[in-house]
């Protein structure tokens, strides 16, 4: 008799979570065990809580800041990747998201009537970076500049729990998805020689899917420009901020999908091809992300995919027409 797959859905950290696990003696308690993980980090890293950390921080911009070891891990891991990305991955992007609209939760901003005024991109600025002491635990923003790490923490939450729960819990089964944000294990202990089926979705038409993945064990990220949009000052915005204009980004690549071992690099690579476009973020891409593999669609309805026609950990279900790099 196979083991029976136990699913949980809720909402946290302004998105979708979803954990599908077998092979747990105590379904309840881990259940209880990932809503609380999820509770954790938005203490720790929400920007729509005033009392979070992550508030904090942001109101003591200027100053040297005390971070708990959470914040330091996610902070040393943002450091890495702006470095890696050229600066197209930069959390210091805050004001600008306020600035185009995105200034609440998404189903606030979503729900809201008629246009947003706020400051144009123009008037925001990145002129330095932060100043972190891994050893001292501190860190100073620079005066009057914001953080943002939403899209890093999605990463790093569901990479840290899907650990937790295959060392910890010995789960040998098990997918943690948040907001496209995802890793699974541990497929063929259930059908031997199976794997997570991933559809990867059409970004023209969100009721169907482009294309898929197969994964057995591994993570994968999807961004698009096209699904958290909202107007301000009359002008369709969306969230993927480009540092080099403080605007929402205008490149061709429309959305991208990212497969590889980690769910942290998957979300920065999905954002950072969103954001610099087909020719530099692939650039980028094959100098700095060893190991992962993408499928890119840009603008015209043209789709790339960037990796091996037959890799070890993963399989795609690529559309037709695709363009392999």
């Amino acid at each position: 008799m196979k083991d029976k797959l136990h699913h949980a859905a809720f909402r946290a950290m302004d998105t979708d979570i979803d954990v599908a696990y077998l092979g747990c003696p105590e379904p309840l308690d881990l259940e209880d065990q990932v809503r609380d993980w999820f509770e954790f980090a938005e203490e720790r890293f929400s920007r729509f809580r005033p009392q979070s950390e992550l508030s904090y921080l942001n109101r003591s911009a200027g100053r040297i800041c005390m971070v708990s070891e959470t914040m330091l891990e996610v902070l040393l891991l943002a450091e890495s990747y702006r470095k890696r990305t050229d600066g197209m991955f930069n959390p210091l992007i805050l004001k600008a998201l306020k600035a185009a609209g995105y200034d609440a939760t998404f189903d606030q901003v979503r729900q809201r009537q008629g246009h947003r005024n706020a400051p144009g991109p123009d008037s925001i600025r990145i002129d330095a970076s932060w100043e972190l002491d891994a050893a001292m635990k501190s860190v100073r923003l620079p005066p009057h500049a914001e953080i943002d790490l939403g899209g890093i923490v999605k990463g790093w939450a569901v990479s840290r729990l899907a650990r937790w729960m295959r060392e910890v819990w010995a789960v040998p089964c098990g997918m943690v998805n948040a907001g496209g944000d995802l890793a699974v294990w541990g497929a063929s202990h259930r059908d031997k020689g199976q794997s997570w089926l991933i559809g990867i979705q059409n970004p023209w038409n969100p009721g169907e899917d482009a294309g898929g993945l197969h994964l057995g064990v591994g993570a994968a990220a999807t961004s698009s420009t096209l699904g958290r949009q909202w107007l301000t000052h009359g002008s369709v915005m969306h969230h993927l901020i480009d540092p080099r204009t403080m605007s929402p980004s205008r490149s061709e690549v429309v959305q991208c999908t990212v497969a590889g071992s980690d769910a942290v690099e998957c979300e920065i690579w999905a954002k950072t091809i969103c954001i610099a476009g087909l020719e530099h973020g692939l650039s980028l891409f094959r100098a700095e992300a060893t190991g992962c593999e993408a499928l890119v669609f840009l603008r015209d309805g043209r789709i790339h995919f960037i990796g091996a026609d037959t890799s070890p950990t993963v399989r795609w279900q690529l559309p037709t027409a695709t363009l392999r790099h």
